[in-house]
């Protein structure tokens, strides 16, 4: 292992508050690798119906079949629903913090595990610095895996860190039989991934999307989409640690600056806030994704497209273009799919154009 990886590991663990971590190539390597050093291969793992395709992958590669659980629209879990779906099958359970803000029902889910003999895992790839009641997300259960790619950009970049050494032995032993590392991968993916978080801004939108979809043109041939090329067994390259370090070390910053941004969206909507999904973001919620709702009788993919034209990325969440799959209830994933849509947010956004997001959120709302 590099010494920056090595490096990038110490600090994240101690900025956790956990005995330890490893690094992979992506998140979904990282799910991939605490799934397997689970071992839950033969069994079940419970997941949330609200899921991307990428968590079921990698739950089958390791060995196990997904058993779902409901989530409400507003992102909520019933407690007793979830226990209920535990069966003598179910290995593990997976709780997802969903869109910059940590599950309010984490605690009572992982303790709920403990109490079951089922092994915690939080997906925690959307909600890199997010916290709830003075803990970090990824502190709740038995296990965490996060991403950095998801709030930021990166050359790809995942991890899993846990409280349990024994446990980090046998990720970090999996890590080194079956990880390999692919710098032309990691490379293309984090150029693709930097001009997909430029296209956030206003004044690069246009150049930064047309620009990335050239070289994903060249670099993934046939390819939907540039995220669909991260790999399970992929190793964090030596030259991606230092690009992940220093968003660790400037995620404090970031936040700050997204806050202030997200305020200002907040209070220049003024009576139509109410397109905001959730309140006002509060300090726990990392800020980095704003959930919009969309009025009835218009459509995300009309907000997207109409938000396009004025130079403002709008993106629609993964139920709009990943199928659904048997046993998953559809009716959370098609409001998801129909009615929401998510800005996110740069920190580096100018006010001029925190203006033209708010100006084109504005007349979005009024079309109404």
């Amino acid at each position: 292992m590099s010494k920056w990886c090595e490096q990038l590991e110490t600090e994240f663990a101690a900025w956790l508050g956990v005995r330890g971590a490893v690094a992979a190539g992506f998140g979904r390597a990282a799910l991939w690798l605490a799934l397997e050093a689970a071992e839950v291969g033969g069994g079940e793992v419970l997941v949330p119906e609200l899921i991307c395709a990428q968590v079921t992958e990698a739950v089958r590669r390791a060995g196990a079949r997904p058993a779902f659980y409901r989530v409400r629209r507003d992102l909520t879990v019933d407690a007793g629903e979830f226990e209920a779906a535990l069966t003598p099958r179910t290995r593990a359970a997976i709780v997802v913090h969903y869109w910059g803000r940590v599950l309010p029902e984490t605690s009572a889910l992982a303790e709920i595990c403990r109490r079951r003999g089922v092994f915690c895992l939080e997906d925690c790839a959307l909600a890199l610095g997010a916290v709830a009641g003075g803990c970090r997300a990824g502190s709740f259960g038995a296990a965490a895996v996060f991403s950095f790619t998801k709030s930021d950009w990166c050359y790809g970049g995942g991890l899993v860190a846990s409280d349990s050494e024994a446990y980090l032995a046998r990720v970090r032993a999996l890590a080194t039989d079956f990880s390999r590392s692919d710098a032309r991968l990691a490379c293309c993916y984090g150029l693709l991934r930097r001009l997909d978080f430029a296209a956030n801004r206003p004044r690069w939108c246009g150049l930064a999307t047309q620009a990335g979809l050239r070289l994903q043109r060249i670099c993934f041939p046939g390819a939907r989409d540039f995220y669909d090329a991260g790999r399970m067994d992929a190793a964090l390259p030596e030259f991606a640690a230092p690009r992940a370090l220093k968003l660790l070390r400037g995620l404090a910053d970031s936040t700050v600056r997204r806050h202030a941004i997200v305020t200002r969206l907040y209070e220049s909507l003024g009576a139509r806030g109410g397109a905001f999904l959730w309140p006002e973001s509060s300090a726990e919620n990392t800020a980095a994704f704003v959930p919009l709702l969309v009025p009835e009788g218009s459509s995300a993919l009309d907000w997207v497209n109409a938000a396009d034209e004025s130079g403002v990325t709008l993106r629609l969440t993964w139920p709009a273009y990943q199928k659904h799959e048997a046993g998953q209830r559809t009716e959370a994933r098609k409001w998801w799919a129909e009615r929401v849509v998510l800005l996110e947010v740069h920190p580096q956004l100018s006010a001029s154009e925190v203006e033209r997001i708010a100006k084109t959120l504005r007349r979005l709302a009024m079309r109404e």
